[in-house]
């Protein structure tokens, strides 16, 4: 079979060739005519796969190694009879790190104490249900905001939006939704910006449109009083340098970029793919161990320094706010020339010389 891959999915080529021919593509300027061969397609979010790219082909399966799916027309892919997969989950705990780096670095920065605070999680999925796992290990207190779930559940577990919004600290982690009762499209707008008390932490690693980056861009120039967090933006790549210089952290869409999150969406599509066409999946990633892999803690640190001295050994956020704010027009450079960044599971946290987990560190 013919299998059209974009060229920055990692090891891309070397899996899905073991069941096809593979042609590599650029996912942003990918075209009807590139695809006109192709019986699958894998993309990535950058990716619009529409009628309009499918049109005339002979793509029986669409699989995208990320975790949204606001870029995949699935009623059209299910009206013409197209399979459909993604890749749920696959870099949670990438953005679980980068919330946490996030929030560890301004709080050491401005000299905050994380003793006492709170933290609101818009949103409670694959993502959202492990950064709040990882905050009530570290005693913050945790607000979950998810009315879906909300309602598939029946528990009482969840707070209203306006809740969450009173937080000390505020996490978007939700699908975009341009309509509908669970309606994302510009969540976060001027009425709830407003509502932010002076000192919150406003982070969006969700999808860009979540927060009204004009209205968010009035907030700021009207009092700097809260810090702000954005990993995406909104009319990605060409990101409003304003909004960009306003922030105390900003990336360009990678918070899920850590090797294990790539290389988990490479490995989910392929498994689908291949249990699409009914056979057994032959290819693995190749082991990659990490060296150097021991943080050391004296025991005499406070505990905001243990956790920046943690998740620093293994993700430096400030790499990537560099990054950025020198050369916002290389944006999808930076994401496909992204450098090798691993996950703590790699590490091991020693405090006179034993072992611990990142929750032991209370």
């Amino acid at each position: 079979m013919n299998i059209i891959v974009d060229e920055n999915i990692n090891f891309g080529k070397e899996a899905f060739s073991t069941l096809g021919d593979v042609t590599l593509v650029p996912g942003r300027k990918l075209t009807d005519e590139m695809i006109k061969s192709g019986d699958a397609l894998i993309v990535r979010s950058i990716t619009k796969v529409n009628k309009e790219l499918l049109k005339g082909s002979n793509i029986k399966f669409v699989g995208t190694a990320t975790i949204g799916t606001d870029h995949i027309d699935k009623n059209y892919l299910a009206e013409n009879n197209i399979a459909f997969a993604d890749a749920a989950g696959c870099n949670s705990q990438s953005v679980t790190e980068y919330v946490l780096a996030s929030i560890s670095h301004i709080y050491n920065k401005n000299g905050l104490s994380l003793s006492g605070k709170s933290i609101g999680i818009i949103g409670v999925g694959n993502i959202g249900s492990k950064v709040a796992r990882l905050f009530t290990s570290l005693g913050l207190k945790v607000v979950k905001n998810d009315p879906p779930l909300q309602r598939k559940s029946g528990r009482n577990e969840y707070s209203s939006i306006e809740e969450s919004l009173a937080c000390d600290i505020i996490t978007c982690h939700v699908p975009l939704n341009f309509s509908g009762e669970d309606k994302t499209y510009h969540l976060i707008d001027e009425a709830r910006l407003s509502q932010l008390k002076p000192g919150t932490l406003l982070i969006n690693s969700s999808r860009g449109p979540v927060v009204d980056n004009n209205a968010l861009i009035n907030r700021l120039q009207k009092k700097k009083d809260i810090f702000t967090v954005l990993d995406v933006w909104e009319t990605e790549p060409n990101i409003n340098t304003d909004l960009m210089k306003m922030t105390d952290l900003a990336s360009a869409h990678i918070a899920g970029y850590s090797y294990e999150g790539k290389v988990n969406g490479t490995t989910i599509i392929y498994n689908k793919l291949c249990q699409f066409l009914g056979v057994e999946p032959v290819y693995k990633v190749p082991e990659n161990p990490v060296g150097d892999n021991i943080i050391k803690l004296t025991g005499n640190e406070t505990f905001e320094e243990k956790i920046e001295k943690i998740i620093t050994k293994s993700y430096n956020i400030t790499v990537d706010d560099k990054n950025l704010r020198n050369t916002p027009e290389r944006f999808d450079q930076l994401r496909k020339e992204y450098r090798i960044r691993r996950e703590l599971s790699n590490y091991i946290i020693k405090q006179a010389d034993k072992e611990i987990t990142i929750s032991e560190i209370i």
